[in-house]
């Protein structure tokens, strides 16, 4: 597995669906997840650090879970079939034990956003998915990167029309 983190909700400029962008610097690829608009809009809503006046449903899973006790261990985006991730939330229980509940992977990366849990992408996941690979870089050169791959395949170069 390899830990990955959110780089960016972008729109796929064909589809006009959301695409969450998750990336690892270290290996340097990136996996585009296309998403509901309303899962994008709540996931958007928590990365601008933005307070809802009443909690969102992710949110009150993270109060159900400090609650009771429990512990977003960490995502894993574990399978991809026929276009479709699949992902689990991994969730300790006071007594120690370890549960994998299985979830659509924009509700997990929307729970481990708001609980800084880590994400992790399976190896088996990376082979068959649409990674995208990406140059070496450092510093400031690699944030360039990630927004120009934002930019040309998921919004369209605007100025060549």
């Amino acid at each position: 597995m390899v830990e990955v983190s959110v780089i960016g909700i972008t729109q796929d400029r064909f589809s006009g669906l959301p695409i969450i962008i998750l990336g690892n610097e270290k290996e340097r690829f990136a996996v585009p997840i296309w998403i509901g608009n309303w899962e994008a809009e709540l996931l958007e809503t928590e990365l601008l650090g933005a307070v809802p006046p009443r909690p969102f449903p992710y949110d009150l899973i993270r109060e159900l879970l400090s609650v009771f006790g429990g512990e977003v261990e960490r995502v894993v985006i574990n399978d991809f079939d026929k276009g479709i991730y699949f992902a689990v939330i991994e969730v300790k229980r006071p007594d120690g034990e370890v549960i994998r509940i299985d979830s659509r992977p924009s509700d997990a990366i929307n729970l481990a956003v708001r609980v800084n849990a880590p994400i992790f992408v399976d190896r088996s996941v990376i082979e068959k998915a649409s990674v995208i690979p990406l140059d070496p870089c450092e510093g400031n050169e690699c944030q360039e990167q990630w927004e120009r791959l934002i930019r040309e395949l998921f919004e369209g170069d605007e100025q060549s029309s």
